[in-house]
């Protein structure tokens, strides 16, 4: 086991995240969006029978039933302050948590989360008709000050496009990477990395446990018992000792006074 799992993880690390964004073309070639990517996104939500959320009430309730799951902030992902529903489908929580990590690894900066369900009462006033951000699936990203972190993120997020997994699209109103994830086809693509894990976890959870000092084990009852014995009959031969030391006084003094009584007779 020890020798498989590092294998494993080495060839399933080869297609992971930071390897795609080495040699992929120029983000400006596919990140300014069309319409017809907007379609597609929309036909996946409905291939996957996602709802589009009209209220808030709506999202309440979807996350309530576990539809909807909370993104929450922690590691290297960051979820901004000003998301109001910090809310999304299983797998696209997946997708942040697993991305974060790399990101970090690739240029030093925490992934930045600033949108994740809308309902179609709140969307912005420029967002379009088709946007999938109500069903739960979208996530936009902050784009960092840093070009090397720019585009470390644009050329992974590309490279998993190309793949097929989501769309991305930079947006400038305001300045942010729009993400819309193709649940069942993201998950396929990452369930070799995450069975990958889950065995390195385990395998560093059983090495753990064999280096963990072994427990001595405690007394048996009547070893305790015997050894508690003592102080506890202490007392009884304490008493015992007080009782003929007085019984001897009193012989003592009987033996005193009779002998004054006969020697004041014979006198």
């Amino acid at each position: 086991m020890p020798r498989i799992v590092p294998a494993l993880l080495t060839l399933l690390l080869g297609v992971s995240t930071p390897a795609l964004a080495a040699g992929v073309a120029s983000p400006s070639v596919t990140l300014h969006g069309s319409h017809a990517s907007m379609i597609r996104q929309n036909e996946i939500a409905k291939e996957n029978d996602y709802t589009f959320l009209r209220t808030p009430a709506q999202i309440r309730h979807f996350v309530d039933e576990g539809y909807l799951v909370p993104v929450k902030t922690h590691g290297d992902l960051v979820v901004s302050s000003g998301v109001s529903f910090p809310y999304a489908r299983p797998e696209l929580r997946t997708f942040l948590e697993r991305l974060a990590p790399e990101y970090h690894d690739g240029c030093g900066e925490r992934l930045v989360v600033t949108s994740l369900t809308r309902p179609l009462s709140e969307q912005p006033w420029n967002s379009s008709p088709l946007s999938v951000h109500p069903a739960g699936m979208a996530s936009d990203l902050r784009v960092s000050t840093s070009a090397r972190c720019r585009e470390w993120l644009a050329s992974a997020l590309l490279g998993l496009e190309r793949r097929g997994v989501l769309d991305v699209t930079r947006e400038h109103h305001p300045s942010h990477f729009h993400v819309a994830l193709f649940p069942d086809r993201y998950m396929a693509y990452a369930a070799p990395m995450i069975a990958a894990d889950s065995a390195a976890a385990a395998e560093r959870a059983r090495l753990a446990a064999e280096k963990e000092p072994k427990r001595e084990d405690a007394p048996a009852p009547a070893l305790a018992s015997m050894l508690v014995a003592p102080a506890e009959a202490a007392p009884a031969g304490k008493e015992h000792g007080v009782g003929f030391a007085q019984v001897v006084a009193v012989l003592l003094v009987f033996g005193v006074a009779a002998a004054v009584h006969v020697k004041r007779r014979r006198d």
